[in-house]
């Protein structure tokens, strides 16, 4: 068996081991740049020419440079990618792409992407923090899954080409792309048979009592059965209409449409449409059914459940 002796790294090597993974591509200049640099060389020691071996120094060196800008060129860099609150099908989505530099000099020519949603943006100069907007457009709606950001540079001489990569594992929701449904404006009184055979509207409560006012016929709900103890008299509660809860369900099966895509985008435009109304909207689709209710979480509860269908 060989002894193996384990030496202890210098500082200035740990430093370098612990640098995140980078790449190094060398571009079609570079390479003809070597080329030319191996010709000299070949030259240099064919000739003993001294102007050659001046001429060759002279290239290793301004390539030892390019290597030395590059590298400290992408050095301190921080990515972030930042989604929009909302991402909609066939709709533009601007991403915001901050760039942040934490060494003393600016970074030039930094290019950041992120292939699997075609993002891609030019940062001509980074002194210390530097954010542009990118509108990007997504074909289809569901889930598109983002793997890593990355960022390149061909700074200083375009020779050569070094990239470093930010891991993001995250997931953008892309809802879906609304398709208007003409639909008669519901009753204040909803009636069973009424409307549209995929809209199920109803009233899940009572308004604020305001008053009290001579029975005509309002119907038993709305009898005050206090004053009728009372005073021996029918009398109905006065209520205030707008702050009745109103609610709807939207019956997707029901529907009319050419295929499934086209009943998700009219099933969204109408939880859209009633959600602004002030109305709790909820969704039935097959086996499967979301009660109504309202708020901005339970929105994007519906919009989430269209969007993964």
């Amino acid at each position: 068996m060989g002894l193996k002796i384990s030496l202890p790294l210098p500082k200035v090597v740990k430093r370098f081991t612990r640098l995140r993974r980078e790449r190094v591509r060398i571009n079609f200049g570079g390479k003809v740049y070597i080329a030319f640099t191996i010709l000299v060389g070949v030259a240099a020691v064919n000739t003993g020419n001294n102007i050659l071996y001046i001429l060759l120094s002279f290239l290793l060196a301004l390539m030892g440079i390019s290597g030395l800008l590059s590298r400290y060129n992408l050095s301190g860099l921080k990515a972030y990618l930042v989604p929009p609150d909302e991402v909609w099908c066939c709709k533009p989505a601007t991403f915001r792409v901050r760039l942040e530099n934490r060494k003393y000099f600016p970074a030039f020519l930094v290019e950041v992407f992120e292939r699997s949603i075609g993002l891609h943006k030019l940062f001509p100069m980074v002194e210390r923090t530097e954010e542009e907007g990118v509108r990007l457009t997504f074909p289809k709606r569901g889930v598109y899954r983002m793997n890593a950001l990355e960022g390149k540079s061909t700074f200083p001489f375009g020779l050569f080409e070094r990239s470093f990569s930010v891991p993001l594992e995250e997931e953008i929701l892309v809802y879906p792309k609304p398709i208007e449904v003409k639909v008669k404006p519901p009753l204040s009184k909803p009636r069973r048979g009424k409307g549209e055979s995929f809209l199920h509207f109803r009233r899940s409560g009572e308004g604020a009592v305001e008053g009290i006012k001579e029975y005509a016929g309002e119907g038993m709900r709305l009898i005050h059965w206090k004053a009728f103890a009372k005073l021996g008299e029918l009398y109905a509660k006065e209520v205030a209409e707008e702050t009745f809860l109103r609610e709807v369900i939207v019956d997707m099966d029901k529907i009319p449409a050419s295929d499934k895509e086209e009943r998700i985008s009219k099933a969204t435009y109408l939880v859209l449409h009633f959600s602004r109304l002030g109305y709790a909207v909820g969704l039935k689709y097959g086996e499967r059914e979301i009660p109504p209710s309202a708020g901005r979480e339970h929105l994007r509860e519906l919009l989430k459940f269209l969007a993964l269908l």
